[in-house]
């Protein structure tokens, strides 16, 4: 069932080595798309930038300790984005097969059965359970509703034009799963079984770092919703003729550009409010405010969204570029905190 006219089997990387028989499973991992995967990690090492960052500062992790937990949390991404991966393309597999660059995928070319897809996610997600049960309850309920969020993004492109706002949910949720995993998770409150309801909605929403996340979020949503709807025009033409809904397809090709600079100058400004909130300094407005918006702005401008590689590229190097400076600011700012600069 392999033998699809356009389908050419994975030759780079791992792909190099893993045996035929697991190639399909390795596909709906997207184990040979890593465009995929930073746009999964950037929310998680901006997750650690902000951790680290907030009170009480992590004075006491060093370079080798970030690595390790960076190294960590890509081995959790890969997991969990093959997980939704998984799901997705099960759920979507009659509109995959409308849509010329989808139709070769493991399972609307029959490699994968349905069935064997669901037992495929629920072993993924095992072993996701596995990777984060060292960091205790909390992560894993984060990682919980990460994991609804993301579960139910494929129903929405059958009954609304904005699934990338719920996307955006799920991506940008990284962030409270990482300040859990470093023991400072601004929605602790939420599980006090000492407090009523009431009260923990009110410690929560009155705290000033539970504030800060809550900007960073809604940025990481923001950015999200841009680089997802730019990477949709993709398909333009195949999701109207297939009836796929989505902001690509509600925005247009003349829309798109003017949304995507107003949710720019949004993002960039939620960015600030979490900065303001969580005490940061000089080298984060500088380069994850100031270097962001530049190239958010730039990244909106060169792209055409009539061409498919151009968008691909602002899905992937061209939004790479922002989370780099995003990052980059958060560290930087940690580091010359730690050391004084």
């Amino acid at each position: 069932m392999d033998e699809v006219k356009g389908y050419s089997k994975p030759s780079h990387g791992l792909f190099r080595f893993i045996p035929d028989p697991w190639v399909p499973y390795a596909e709906l991992m997207r184990l040979d798309r890593q465009a995929g995967f930073w746009a999964f990690y950037w929310h998680y090492l901006i997750g650690l930038g902000f951790a680290i960052n907030i009170r009480p500062f992590s004075r006491d992790l060093d370079l080798e300790d970030l690595v390790l937990l960076a190294a960590y949390l890509a081995l959790w991404t890969t997991v969990f984005r093959g997980i939704t991966c998984t799901w997705n393309d099960n759920l979507d597999q009659d509109f995959d097969r409308q849509v010329a660059r989808c139709r070769v995928r493991p399972i609307p070319r029959g490699a994968v059965t349905t069935l064997q897809a669901h037992i495929f996610t629920a072993v993924q997600i095992a072993v996701g359970a596995c990777i984060l049960y060292p960091f205790g309850s909390s992560t894993l309920i984060h990682a919980t509703v990460d994991g609804v969020f993301l579960f139910i993004y494929p129903f929405l492109k059958r009954c609304t034009n904005y699934p990338q706002v719920e996307l955006g949910f799920g991506l940008s949720y990284a962030i409270f799963l990482v300040t859990a995993m470093v023991g400072k998770d601004p929605l602790a409150p939420l599980l006090d079984p000492s407090l009523d309801l009431s009260a923990r909605v009110s410690k929560v929403v009155q705290a000033p770092l539970a504030q800060s996340a809550a900007y960073l979020y809604v940025a990481g949503i923001i950015w999200t919703v841009i680089f997802d709807t730019i990477y949709a025009h993709q398909d333009y033409l195949d999701d109207l003729k297939a009836g796929v809904k989505g902001l690509a397809v509600r925005l247009g090709r003349n829309g798109t550009k003017p949304a995507c600079y107003i949710a720019g100058a949004v993002q960039v400004y939620f960015l600030v409010l979490a900065g303001q909130l969580a005490g940061f300094g000089a080298a984060y407005y500088a380069i994850s405010c100031g270097v962001t918006a530049l190239l958010l702005a730039r990244m909106i401008w060169v792209v055409d969204l009539e061409d498919g590689d151009s968008c691909a590229w602002a899905f992937g190097p061209g939004s790479g570029y922002v989370g780099t400076a995003i990052c980059a600011g958060l560290f930087a700012d940690f580091f010359s905190k730690k050391y004084g600069y």
